[in-house]
């Protein structure tokens, strides 16, 4: 049965206040948790590494907090609600600290946590959204997020250029955020996760064996995380360090890293969610994939500027319709129950790859340069685009489905 307009609307309003404030949300993990530990504690790089692995480690628990989550029968908004507000009061708590142990526990612990809503977030966009809308509906809060992250690292950055003791009030900022979110998805429409298809963690993983298709899409994914995250901490590195011959600015790094694909990602937005409601999948994918293989071997493989540029503005078009996939791709092959379970192992097999992949880049590029590495990353890029293009031609071959059967709009 497809939902009612009033539940699509009410989930459609209250999911973009969501998103905006994920925006938010995200710079703390993404920039300024590793800026405050560095510039406010001095952190080693250990403590670096624990900080930018804390949301992926948080991912690994996935099919285990699924399973725990079916067992209470309560809404999957109220269950993300209470994740969002037990994120909110740990990074409060770490606002407050003295110490780099003291911040570090508490933020750490904040990221993990709030990693535990995605799969309960596919539940709620799967029941509430029809089956062809749900990229465009979901396109307009991802614009919220990005252009929020964008403001705030903005202003967060420039409150701590001006003061860096005024990183209290940065993180008791995006506490707020945290717990704003968590009143926004609340009052979202959800029903419990079915206890049947995620109570048992175990059964969960072993649908990447049971579902031939699901599981080679988890492998594409797999190549094309390591490809594409290896690469992505190495973009700041190589515009600074005098041995790659660019050594740009403070601005031109954050223009290029953050700004551009910004920019282009919400700009193009809605123009991969209407795909994501009309293309196959399979498809999509090798689009995507393509595009993000493109701004690999563009920026890594110049000192030419403006094909940086170029570069920043073909990976910010490209993470736009990448991050609708990532979000929303299970609902292409798993049936509205079990929805949340293909995610839970899907962000599970995210959570490795998002440990590892840093740590692998920047091995690769100390050992054999940044070129290699851009050749290497780009190689396991295009090993996922033969991977999906060839399943897609046997499927059409062989005249059976490409992606599960959905239900389409009244």
């Amino acid at each position: 049965m497809l939902p009612d307009q009033d539940r699509i609307k009410k989930t459609y309003r209250w999911d973009c206040v969501r998103g905006g404030l994920s925006g938010v949300v995200e710079t703390g993990y993404g920039g300024f948790a590793l800026v405050i530990a560095i510039g406010v504690f001095q952190a080693p790089d250990t403590v670096k590494g624990i900080i930018a692995a804390a949301g992926p480690l948080g991912l690994l628990f996935n099919p285990l907090s699924l399973s725990l989550f079916s067992r209470l029968n309560l809404p999957a908004g109220t269950l993300a609600s209470w994740l969002a507000y037990l994120s909110g009061v740990l990074l409060l708590g770490a606002s407050f600290a003295d110490s780099l142990l003291g911040f570090l526990i508490p933020a750490c612990l904040a990221f993990a946590i709030s990693a535990q809503t995605m799969p309960l977030m596919v539940q709620i966009w799967t029941a509430n959204y029809p089956s062809n809308k749900r990229g465009a509906y979901l396109s307009v809060s991802m614009m919220m997020t990005v252009a929020a992250a964008f403001g705030f690292s903005v202003f967060g950055g420039w409150i701590l250029d001006k003061d860096l003791e005024s990183y209290r009030w940065v993180l008791a900022w995006i506490a707020l955020a945290y717990l704003l979110s968590g009143v926004a998805v609340s009052r979202i429409p959800s029903t419990p996760v079915k206890r049947g298809v995620a109570e048992n963690p175990l059964r969960n993983l072993g649908y990447a064996i049971e579902d031939k298709k699901f599981g080679v899409m988890l492998l594409s994914w797999m190549f094309l995380g390591f490809g594409n995250l290896m690469v992505l901490p190495l973009r700041v590195e190589y515009l600074l360090q005098p041995e790659y011959g660019i050594e740009a600015s403070k601005l031109m790094v954050m223009m290029v890293t953050i700004a551009i694909p910004a920019v282009f990602r919400f700009l193009t937005s809605r123009v991969w969610g209407y795909l994501f409601d009309r293309l196959e999948f399979m498809v999509l994918r090798v689009v995507l994939n393509a595009m993000i293989m493109l701004s690999i071997i563009l920026f890594l493989t110049t000192t030419n500027l403006w094909v940086i540029f170029s570069s920043a503005a073909v990976l910010g078009t490209a993470m736009a319709g990448a991050n609708i996939s990532w979000s929303l791709w299970v609902t292409k092959f798993a049936t509205p129950e079990k929805a949340p379970s293909y995610m839970s192992v899907h962000t599970f097999t995210t959570g490795i790859r998002g440990i590892l992949a840093p740590f692998l880049g920047f091995y690769l590029i100390s050992g054999v340069g940044a070129q290699n590495t851009a050749m290497i990353g780009s190689t396991l890029v295009a090993i996922s685009i033969v991977i999906v293009g060839a399943m897609y031609v046997v499927l059409r071959r062989s005249g059976r489905p490409v992606q599960a059967h959905t239900e389409t709009a009244s």
